[in-house]
């Protein structure tokens, strides 16, 4: 689990059937003081998170493949919830 930015969305014209339907944002990594860390992520977002919102994210493919529905999908980072202004967590 690593919390992370959101930065922007995913657009793409051909994708694995598993993920129609499906928002796909790029997360940024973040360290415990906030600074980025590592290249950005792919992640699927059940939530609704916004540009420039913090969120928890996670690299769990079994997850992943579980919240798409399918054991095959190449996915792999997803948002476990939205870190509201104060620092708490909202699921």
């Amino acid at each position: 689990m690593r919390l992370a930015r959101i930065i922007g969305h995913v657009v793409s014209t051909v994708k694995h059937k598993s993920l129609g339907g499906w928002r796909l944002l790029i997360a940024q990594p973040l360290d415990g003081e906030g600074k980025e860390e590592g290249p950005p992520q792919i992640v699927i977002d059940p939530f609704g998170a916004g540009i420039r919102q913090k969120v928890l994210i996670t690299s769990d493919g079994a997850e992943a493949r579980k919240l798409v529905g399918d054991d095959r999908s190449p996915a792999r980072w997803s948002v476990l919830g939205i870190v509201d202004p104060e620092g708490e967590l909202a699921i």
